[in-house]
């Protein structure tokens, strides 16, 4: 008979497994819709940015894995799009914290400068009005996930909780049968031995892992 340690020792082996499984989905990128000009890579969080673990990257629209001539800086804020055919972005770099207003038809720099109000005054002179923008560390709030980024990152999102979901199945559905497994032997309708049957047969592969565990613990432990 095995000793209530080790069975609780195997569940925790098994939880452990569970969520190390995850471990490799710390990091989340989208695409969001810009202008006709550019579009938005958000990573938030993870690596690839000059600081920290969130930023923007500029990208070609027609595109999306290519880079403007020049700007191949991550960007900690960006301007809210004035227009679809805006040319013009004023944006804060996110390693030197600089303030950039950059052409994007033209693909050059207008400015590039600490000052936050030389920025504006080079964004402005056009007749800009004055920017909002977006922060990529708190939300990239006014900029919009494109369709398919939406949907990757739902898929990501199911991937990584699925060994957690499974995890937690696997007692609630053994439970379950248990209680009905008991109501047919009170009542022998075949009802409720049908639904104990199912709901037993999600945590076979489950029971099966546990007693393998149960049994590497208990050879190994003498």
């Amino acid at each position: 008979m095995f000793s209530l340690a080790r069975i609780a020792l195997a569940l925790l082996l098994l939880w452990s497994t569970a969520a190390g499984a995850t471990a490799g989905f710390a990091e989340r990128h989208s695409e969001l819709l810009y202008n006709d000009l550019a579009s938005i890579h958000w990573i938030h969080p993870g690596d690839g940015c000059d600081c920290d673990k969130f930023c923007f990257q500029v990208m070609r629209k027609q595109s999306p894995h290519g880079s403007f001539r020049g700007l191949y800086r991550s960007i900690g804020k960006i301007n809210l799009p004035t227009g679809p055919t805006s040319p013009l972005i004023l944006a804060q770099t996110c390693a030197d914290g600089h303030w950039i207003v950059y052409d994007l038809r033209a693909e050059e720099y207008l400015a590039d400068s600490p000052s936050y109000e030389l920025a504006l005054a080079t964004w402005g002179s056009p007749g800009n009005a004055r920017p909002r923008f977006a922060d990529a560390a708190h939300g990239a709030k006014g900029l919009r996930e494109t369709l398919t980024s939406f949907n990757q990152n739902l898929a990501f999102a199911a991937l990584m909780w699925a060994p957690f979901l499974a995890a937690l199945a696997f007692p609630l559905g053994l439970v379950a049968s248990l209680v009905l497994f008991v109501r047919y032997r009170r009542t022998r309708r075949g009802r409720d031995l049908a639904w104990a049957v199912l709901a037993l047969l999600p945590t076979l592969p489950g029971l099966w892992l546990v007693s393998v565990v149960i049994f590497g613990v208990s050879f190994h432990l003498g």
